[in-house]
């Protein structure tokens, strides 16, 4: 067990959206996703913060319930799981009366107003929009999720080289590139075009140091410290199940993410993903090695002062 100094924080969250999200049109039971991922986390006595679509609000109020009642955070997921970054005025006038509906909504079934937001598809390709964190920062909310970054892991992730095998050592465990020589050419977007840091030098040395939350407009801003699921497994269906090398890989990208010594980490998954086919053991594998490795599994509302972790 690690001691108290050196314990690592991760927050556990799904991108909630079955089929608003998902880019199949096939059928899915999102009753049945919640209560296979709530299980998983019960087993493992951890905390979520679920982003959830809006729409999935108004329409599965009682899923919504069921993920609150189990003490997990409840942020949005944007509300038609629409690309924001190209709203025009009136589009974006529209989703502020939503998700204020849906904030109601949401107060109704848990008590509380959402703090948190993911945009869908993380606001790309900048991350980032003045007239979004506007938007959220005058209904309440007070921390965010979109700067995506780049890692070297996601270089030998099986099926990106016609090599098979490249992700694996000489001893059959997998390849993990962890150059942090490599997070500079990653992110060259990030460094040269970012918002925050003051400079290219201070993103840089943000980039290759602990990448601590910052503020922006006033919103804190937690960047995904890990590969999303999707980063690394594709987009399967539902119902398929995923290769046992790409499976293999993604849950030793997750084991290790799951163990970051003295800092805060993250890991995303997405219901239709995860809950789908052969995929729900990389939750329990996730939550395993924290387990193992001392990690303090919470959510922002539980740990507040984990926006200040630097």
């Amino acid at each position: 067990m690690t001691n108290l100094q050196n314990r690592g924080r991760l927050l556990v969250c799904f991108d909630f959206e079955g089929s608003y999200g998902m880019p199949h049109d096939v059928p899915f039971d999102v009753r049945r996703s919640a209560r296979l991922i709530l299980d998983e986390l019960a087993r493992h006595s951890a905390q979520a913060v679920f982003f959830i679509v809006g729409r999935m609000v108004e329409d599965h109020p009682d899923v919504v319930r069921d993920i609150a009642s189990a003490g997990h955070e409840i942020g949005l997921h944007g509300y038609e799981h629409d690309d924001l970054a190209n709203y025009d005025a009136e589009a974006l006038g529209l989703l502020d009366k939503n998700l204020a509906r849906v904030g109601s909504l949401l107060e109704d079934i848990t008590g509380s107003r959402p703090q948190c937001f993911r945009a869908p598809y993380l606001l790309a390709p900048h991350f980032y929009r003045t007239e979004v964190y506007a938007m959220l920062r005058a209904q309440g909310f007070r921390w965010v999720s979109n700067r995506e970054i780049r890692y070297p892991v996601e270089l030998l992730r099986p099926g990106l080289f016609p090599a098979p095998g490249a992700w694996r050592a000489s001893d059959g465990s997998a390849r993990l590139v962890r150059n942090r020589a490599l997070l500079g050419p990653l992110n060259a977007g990030l460094v040269a075009k970012e918002t925050f840091g003051g400079s290219p030098a201070g993103r840089l040395r943000w980039l290759l140091g602990q990448r601590s939350p910052f503020i922006r407009d006033g919103l804190a801003e937690i960047p995904v410290y890990s590969p999303l699921d999707c980063d690394l497994l594709g987009l399967p269906k539902p119902t398929d199940d995923t290769s046992p090398e790409a499976l293999a890989y993604t849950k030793a990208v997750v084991r290790a993410a799951a163990v970051t010594p003295g800092r805060l980490s993250m890991i995303t998954f997405h219901d239709w993903i995860v809950s789908g086919g052969n995929r729900l053991s990389l939750l329990g594998d996730c939550l395993a090695a924290a387990h193992e490795g001392g990690a303090d599994i919470s959510t922002i509302a539980q740990r507040p002062d984990w926006l200040h972790f630097a």
